[in-house]
């Protein structure tokens, strides 16, 4: 390959990856933000799904604007191919500012049915002097397919009702990564799913003979566990949560938790060390067995370590996306689950 040609394929690359980093300019300040808070499809995929795949696509869309570009800008159907596929570019970046920085689905939506219009013609284009430039953008324009439809979808969940309550845009992180928002006449917030029970796996203490289910790992960026799975034991004596104290001393904060009525005593203990906050918990709860009576009833508990960074380490967009996440993760729900989910041998 000669020289310039290299030169002509790195900046077909970077004039494609360019248009990627001006969209999510928009989008960083968002993603953590506003669209956490949006109700969103099941189908929609995790966050960090889009990243790798746009930077992907925006490489392949480089490489096919090179393939059609060394055929010779002298040409006239090269010419006007590479202005449609700049368009198309253009038009990409576009939806990003409308989606994510103007905060309206709807107005994206219909920008994206140009977009993909443009993709199309810039296929066809790019077929008559480059076939492999034009198959490069296949993969891109099933993906902008599936944009369309999730970006449909999107608008018409949160389309306006015109009795429907206005609910402030807040969002809670759910134990598999995902966020719920408010909505309902209550306004309260959506239940988390719990349909990802790949993510889950069954521990049998020999100890206590207990059974428990507890997620593998959390979905999260920031918040990690640690001393995991969780310790468990079983006393026979009934649960008596006296609420006192604090989590930075050496006995902890005390208190009373509820998840759906059902109520938890919970010890937190937290420590700054290496630049990131540790912090025991222990959830106590009243446990029945299968043909027991109120005189039966014992108390579990669950014991272990969450670690969250110290937000103030990032810069600007990270420690904003870090400060939601530790204010909305939900540990109540993730050892709600587990509780539910203890049976004895």
């Amino acid at each position: 390959m000669k020289i310039n040609n290299v030169v002509k394929l790195i900046i077909a690359i970077a004039i494609s990856e360019l248009a990627g980093i001006i969209g999510s300019v928009f989008t960083a300040s968002s993603v953590a933000g506003w669209y956490a808070g949006i109700a969103k499809p099941i189908f929609n995929p995790p966050a960090w799904v889009f990243g790798p795949v746009w930077t992907t696509l925006f490489v392949m869309m480089g490489v096919a604007a090179f393939l059609v570009w060394k055929k010779g800008l002298n040409r006239r159907d090269v010419k006007i191919a590479l202005g449609i596929f700049l368009g198309q570019l253009a038009l990409n970046t576009l939806w990003s500012i409308i989606f994510f920085g103007l905060h309206s689905p709807g107005g994206a939506l219909v920008e994206i049915v140009f977009l993909w219009l443009a993709i199309l013609a810039t296929i066809m284009t790019f077929y008559k002097i480059s076939k492999p430039a034009a198959w490069l953008l296949v993969p891109y324009i099933l993906w902008v397919s599936f944009a369309g439809y999730l970006n449909y979808s999107i608008w018409q969940l949160n389309a306006p009702v015109s009795d429907q309550v206005a609910c402030t845009q807040e969002a809670k992180l759910c134990p598999d990564g995902s966020y719920v928002g408010r909505s309902g006449p209550d306004c309260e917030f959506a239940r988390c799913s719990e349909e990802n029970n790949e993510l889950w796996k069954t521990l049998t203490d020999n100890k206590t003979g207990l059974t428990f289910q507890y997620p593998e790992t959390f979905l999260t960026a920031y918040i990690h566990v640690q001393d995991w799975p969780p310790q468990i034991q079983i006393l026979n004596e009934l649960l008596v949560c006296r609420e006192a104290g604090s989590e930075i001393t050496s006995t902890g904060k005390t208190e009373k938790r509820f998840v759906d009525n059902r109520e938890y005593c919970r010890t937190s203990m937290a420590e700054g060390a290496a630049g990131s906050i540790y912090t025991q918990y222990t959830y106590a709860f009243p446990f029945y067995s299968t043909g027991s009576t109120q005189a039966d009833r014992k108390t579990v508990m669950l014991t272990f370590t969450v670690r969250a960074p110290q937000c103030d380490n990032y810069d600007e967009v990270e420690r904003q996306a870090c400060a939601n996440e530790r204010e909305t993760f939900d540990i109540d729900s993730i050892v709600d689950r587990m509780a539910r989910s203890i049976k004895i041998q």
